[in-house]
C-alpha cells in the first residue's frame, strides 16, 4: 500500500469524495458562524483552533509520520484482523451504521459522549462517580465487549495481532508523539493541569484518570475505530492517505457528544455538528496514521490519546470527584 498513490490519485473517487465531505462540513460550519447562528460553547474560536490546532496536527502526526515511514513494509490486514476482502465493505459499512445508531442513543438520550462527562462542561460538584461509572459500563459494553464477540466469530485471534507489534521498532513514534502530545496542552495554555495538584493528589489522580478513560474511551476507540474499521477499509482502498481520511471522518462521528456541544436549537446543533466534523475529523487522522503505518492499534492510544493528551485534561476532574486527598 503506498503512502500516496500519486498514479491513482485522480481516480481515486473515494478520496476525493471524502475530503468533499471535509471541506463542506468546514465551509458550512463558517458560514454558519458569518450568518451570525448561535455557537455552542465548543464551536467557539473555530478559526483559532483550526490554525493553531487541529491543522498542525495533521501536518505532524499525518503527513510527517507519513513520510518518515515510507520504506515501511504493507501490513497483512486480511491476516492480522481477520478480514474477509469479500465481506470488508459490508462490515465497514455496518460498523458506521453500528456507531451512528449507538451515538444517538447514547448521547441524545443519555448524554454520554466518547468522553465524560459527554456534551457537558464540567465544573466542580456537577457530576458524580456514579456518573462515571454508568458512562465506563456503557461504553465498555457497547463499544468493546459486544464488538470483540463479533470479531472473534470471524476468526479474530488477539494472540496472533500482539505477537505482532514491533514495539523496539516503533518506540521512538511513540516517545516522540506522547510528549508532543502530553506537554503541548501544559505549555499551550489550554489546561491547568500542574497548578493546584499536590504530590499525592497526582501519584492517584493520574492513575485513576488513565484506568477510566482507558475502559470508556480509550479501548472503545482501539476496537472499534483501529480494529474493526480502518483494517477493513485498508483491504478495500490501497492508498494510506486515503483509509487515514475516512478512518479521520469515522473518528468525527464518534465525537458527536462531546463536551461542549449543543444540539438544543437548530443554530448551536449546525454550528456544533460541523464543527465537529471540521475538527475531529483532523484529530482521527491523527489517530489512523500509527495504526496504518505500524498495524499496531495500541500506539494511537499511547501518544495521542488517553496516556497523552487525556492525563492534562482530565486529571483535575478526576481528583475532584473522587475526593483524592
Amino acid at each position: 500500500m503506498k503512502y500516496f498513490n500519486t498514479t491513482g490519485f485522480l481516480k481515486d473517487r473515494i478520496l476525493f469524495l471524502s475530503i468533499a465531505i471535509w471541506l463542506a462540513a468546514t465551509l458550512f460550519y463558517f458560514v454558519f458562524v458569518f450568518m451570525g447562528f448561535a455557537l455552542s460553547p465548543i464551536a467557539e474560536d473555530g478559526l483559532t483552533s483550526l490554525l493553531t490546532v487541529y491543522i498542525p496536527v495533521v501536518t505532524l502526526s499525518v503527513f510527517l509520520l507519513l513520510y518518515l515511514t515510507r520504506k515501511r513494509k504493507a501490513i497483512a490486514w486480511d491476516e492480522l484482523y481477520a478480514v474477509n476482502k469479500n465481506t470488508a465493505k459490508k462490515e465497514a459499512c455496518f460498523a458506521v451504521f453500528y456507531l451512528v445508531i449507538t451515538q444517538l442513543i447514547l448521547g441524545a438520550g443519555f448524554n454520554m459522549g466518547l468522553h465524560f462527562p459527554g456534551t457537558d462542561v464540567y465544573y466542580s460538584g456537577s457530576h458524580s462517580q456514579a456518573d462515571i461509572w454508568i458512562w465506563v459500563i456503557a461504553y465498555t459494553f457497547i463499544y468493546t465487549i459486544l464488538p470483540i464477540l463479533w470479531l472473534q466469530q470471524k476468526g479474530f485471534s488477539l494472540k496472533k495481532l500482539f505477537s505482532s507489534f514491533n514495539w523496539i521498532r516503533d518506540m521512538w513514534i511513540i516517545v516522540a508523539y506522547w510528549a508532543l502530545d502530553f506537554f503541548g496542552p501544559i505549555f499551550s495554555g489550554s489546561t491547568d493541569f500542574i497548578g493546584g495538584i499536590s504530590p499525592t493528589q497526582y501519584l492517584q489522580g493520574v492513575p485513576w484518570g488513565v484506568f477510566i478513560n482507558t475502559l470508556g474511551a480509550g479501548l472503545p476507540v482501539v476496537v472499534m475505530m483501529h480494529m474493526i474499521f480502518i483494517p477493513r477499509i485498508a483491504v478495500i482502498v490501497k492508498n494510506k492517505f486515503t483509509v487515514i481520511l475516512i478512518g479521520g471522518l469515522f473518528y468525527s462521528l464518534f465525537s458527536m457528544f462531546d463536551q461542549g456541544v449543543d444540539y438544543s436549537t437548530v443554530g448551536t446543533g449546525l454550528t456544533s455538528f460541523t464543527y465537529i466534523i471540521m475538527t475531529q475529523t483532523l484529530v482521527g487522522m491523527g489517530k489512523a496514521t500509527f495504526t496504518v503505518v505500524t498495524g499496531n492499534p495500541f500506539i494511537h492510544f499511547i501518544s495521542l490519546h488517553v496516556i497523552s493528551a487525556r492525563i492534562p485534561f482530565d486529571t483535575k476532574m478526576y481528583i475532584e470527584i473522587f475526593n483524592l486527598k
